[in-house]
């Protein structure tokens, strides 16, 4: 009786996406972590919660971006930028997935390359603002690690589309 009120469709989407992330965050942590074209290294998580808040809405884009960021700031030893980041990304990909872009890859690269670009001027905001460190070496930093990223973000978009695609 209790697991009629279960609807299995969720469930299993909810799953696949867990599957999904670890994947991602293994990507990045164990693989991506240890490639660092002209010293700097990609970041290509927050593509997965912008093609989640794609596909799936504005609720479930933040969901997914809150645990994605949670497992992602334990990985990069942040405080908090990530938690905070990642469901505001996941958020607003969905509000524009819903009004104003469409869902196809083109719409989901240009969300990804203003995704990755917003979370590299967060990462970058503390050591320039803050702690006055030198400009150039970090506006150089953020613009490669910004074209060394996108490109990357490219394969996250077909699986969260197939996983969408379940019991629609």
């Amino acid at each position: 009786m209790l697991w009629e009120l279960v609807d299995r469709q969720k469930l299993r989407r909810v799953l696949l996406y867990l599957v999904y992330m670890l994947v991602v965050l293994i990507l990045q942590n164990m693989i991506f972590s240890r490639i660092a074209p002209l010293g700097v290294k990609a970041m290509f998580i927050p593509a997965a919660a912008v093609a989640v808040g794609l596909f799936e809405g504005s609720v479930w884009g933040a969901g997914f971006g809150l645990v994605l960021g949670f497992f992602a700031d334990v990985g990069y030893d942040n405080s908090v930028l990530f938690i905070a980041l990642f469901p505001v990304l996941g958020f607003f990909s969905g509000v524009l997935a819903r009004w104003y872009v469409n869902r196809r890859f083109v719409a989901y690269m240009i969300l990804c390359a203003g995704a990755l670009a917003l979370t590299a001027f967060c990462q970058m905001f503390r050591p320039l603002f803050i702690l006055e460190q030198d400009s150039a070496a970090i506006l150089r930093t953020a613009l490669i690690q910004l074209i060394w990223s996108v490109p990357l973000a490219a394969p996250l978009y077909s699986p969260v589309k197939a996983i969408s695609r379940i019991g629609s």
